[in-house]
């Protein structure tokens, strides 16, 4: 009987858990612009390549050597950045770019390290970029553990390969204290509720 209340009590705190977790979300992008322009050969056609929710797509690999690269922005021995404008100030957590990993085919592959930061570097934080195991698409390449307020961020980053290629890059918030707060009471409350039915029965 014991186990089986600390088995019920641990699924509540599992949806406390999930709950919490939908207090993050993406945040709007209102326009971005680069500081050296893509290359002719993979340009952002329109501006809105990076916003535009194509995030997985196929890039160079193992068997791979005619790939639908066109939804991919890319720039050769270049390390380039990208300032984002938000619509609104927001504080944010996390972001992901989604980066070709191709493992050095074509002269394509993930960065080396990727740098976010505010305008006039009053926060700027230094990732170290992991190339993922496999090669032959996009891969999300997320970075967190940071909190920062803002209308306007830039990503910078420093080549890895002869190719850096990118098909999207999103923004995540930190949830709000009162979000969690939420979250937290609705599964206390959940546990309350089976222990008072328990009691009853």
């Amino acid at each position: 009987m014991l186990m089986g209340v600390i088995r019920k009590l641990f699924c509540s705190l599992a949806v406390v858990s999930v709950l919490a977790g939908v207090a993050y979300g993406d945040i709007a992008i209102a326009n971005y612009s680069y500081n050296v322009a893509p290359s002719g050969s993979y340009p952002d056609s329109g501006g809105v390549e990076l916003t535009d929710g194509t995030d997985l797509t196929a890039a160079w690999g193992a068997g791979i050597s005619h790939p639908n690269s066109t939804p991919l922005v890319g720039w050769r021995y270049i390390d380039g950045s990208i300032t984002f404008n938000f619509t609104q100030v927001e504080t944010v957590g996390s972001f992901t770019v989604w980066a070709a990993d191709s493992d050095g085919y074509a002269g394509v592959g993930v960065p080396a390290t990727i740098t976010l930061s505010t305008a006039g570097e009053t926060f700027t934080q230094t990732f170290t970029v992991t190339n993922p195991a496999g090669n032959g698409t996009t891969v999300p390449l997320t970075f967190e553990g940071f909190s920062v307020t803002t209308d306007q961020l830039t990503v910078s980053f420093v080549r890895g390969y002869e190719w850096t290629m990118y098909s999207e890059v999103t923004f995540s918030s930190v949830p709000e204290p009162a979000h969690v707060g939420a979250a937290l009471g609705t599964g206390v409350l959940a546990v309350l509720v089976w222990m008072r039915r328990r009691r009853r029965a």
